[in-house]
């Protein structure tokens, strides 16, 4: 990373305040340590927060903000990326969601739709042995791809454009004037941040950013969605489980026996890694609430579901996993909870009818997959050929100009959101949203030539 690129953020290029040197190695092999070697210190009250300016500030780190803060550091802007977990990727490394969907057309030749950063992770992690083509389900390719390969290749990806990345990094307040928004500030446990920005995306997933902007936002008006506590298994007989028919056998015996383990979803998706002994088990409904104690009860009621998950794999299938643990959980899989108010708001007509915006940035062929009961998720696939599109203007805050969402809350319609919050467009409208970081310049997004972004997106929208 150059070292001009961060002149004025007060941060060193690597990343420590200006005039603060390396940590000391005390202590060689072979030599003495001086025990006595500490020094007391206190926290001063008025302790000033670190500041940083920037070109483009990115709140959240899964598929959306990742690619957003890696496309816009490789186009030469100074991006700080805000995420309130101790590490990056979002869901897609710490939910075990460990599937891309969205990736690829519908049919029996499914075509890639998402090129660029979607590519490079496809060519990169399948090279390093962490992806596998699952052919045909719904209609189309699914990618199973190792999370932890993936944790690897997005925080080298980071590291190589430059990116600053705060982690544990919980937003606090924003100041906006007028139509828009100048800086945020976040709480690590090292201390408070502020970050002045030109432009900012909002790749949250709940719209955090917006919310605490004060701006209008989105949540469904009677619907619950559900989201999903994932599981790694470990100690799975393959053999066995093949032998009793696999997945859909999981799945034919979960929706006959549900009742008797208290199971309140009853599609079952059970997933065997490729060469090994693990099992990725998505059985589970959870409700995802947005108030601090519902939060926090939801991780406990879903490691309590996963558990009767478990419980029912061993008892009804003992010589597949009589034997196997359950080795990790995964965070809280959330899909679809606030969303912001933008310019122009995608509908399931629009995505039915595969309308194409004179101003579209993404495309997808994923069906609508709401998860709006307990039991049973709505699915509605869309036929071979079929291609929706992604418009700027749902990802324009209409009360902001400079402020972006990209993700899963950009501004769609409660079905519309359930096709395009999977990861191949939301990969897509990250890119599409650093794009436009670059060619406001000194302008605000809400002036962006929608058909200069679209010429440089031309192979993610078919044109090329």
């Amino acid at each position: 990373m150059r070292a001009d690129r961060w002149a004025r953020t007060g941060m060193s290029p690597k990343g420590r305040p200006e005039g603060e040197s390396a940590p000391k190695r005390v202590g060689a092999e072979g030599s003495p340590v001086n025990v006595d070697n500490t020094t007391v210190v206190r926290r001063r009250a008025s302790s000033a927060p670190l500041t940083i300016d920037c070109d483009v500030c990115i709140v959240g780190s899964g598929a959306a903000g990742s690619a957003a803060a890696i496309e816009a550091g490789r186009l030469g802007l100074r991006v700080v990326l805000l995420d309130g977990a101790p590490a990056v990727g979002g869901q897609a490394t710490g939910a075990i969601i460990d599937t891309f969907c969205g990736f690829y057309s519908n049919g029996p030749q499914p075509e890639l739709l998402t090129y660029g950063l979607a590519e490079e992770i496809v060519r990169d992690m399948t090279a390093a042995g962490g992806m596998a083509r699952i052919e045909g389900r719904r209609n189309t390719i699914i990618l199973y791809y190792r999370h932890t390969i993936l944790q690897r290749w997005i925080e080298d990806a980071l590291v190589a454009a430059g990116v600053q990345v705060i982690t544990s990094a919980l937003l606090q307040t924003v100041e906006r004037a007028d139509r828009r928004i100048g800086s945020v500030s976040a709480m690590t446990r090292y201390g408070e941040v502020v970050v002045r920005a030109k432009s900012f995306v909002d790749a949250s997933g709940d719209a955090a950013l917006a919310w605490l902007a004060g701006l209008s936002v989105q949540e469904p008006a009677t619907e619950t969605v559900y989201g999903s506590q994932n599981g790694i298994v470990r100690g799975v007989d393959v053999a066995a489980l093949q032998a009793a028919g696999g997945g859909e056998a999981v799945k034919r015996r979960v929706v006959a026996k549900a009742a008797d383990y208290g199971l309140e979803r009853h599609d079952a998706f059970v997933y065997v890694l490729p060469d090994s002994d693990q099992a990725l088990v998505n059985m589970t409904h959870i409700a995802t609430p947005l108030d601090p104690v519902g939060a926090s009860r939801m991780v406990i009621d879903g490691h309590r579901q996963l558990d009767r998950a478990f419980a029912f794999l061993q008892a009804e299938f003992p010589d597949a996993f009589g034997k196997a643990t359950i080795d990790r959980y995964g965070q809280p899989g959330v899909r679809q909870t606030r969303w912001i108010k933008g310019r122009y708001q995608l509908t399931v007509d629009d995505v039915r009818r595969g309308v194409r915006f004179d101003d579209a940035v993404a495309r997808c062929a994923w069906g609508i997959e709401l998860h709006n009961r307990a039991d049973v998720v709505h699915w509605e696939g869309f036929p071979d050929g079929h291609v929706h599109y992604i418009p700027y203007r749902s990802m324009l805050h209409a009360e902001a100009d400079n402020l972006l969402a990209a993700g899963r809350c950009i501004d769609a319609d409660l079905l519309a959101l359930s096709s395009v919050r999977v990861m191949g467009p939301c990969i897509a409208m990250g890119v599409a949203a650093a794009h436009a970081a670059d060619l406001a310049g000194t302008k605000t997004l809400a002036e962006v030539d929608a058909a200069a972004l679209g010429r440089r997106l031309a192979r993610n929208l078919g044109n090329s």
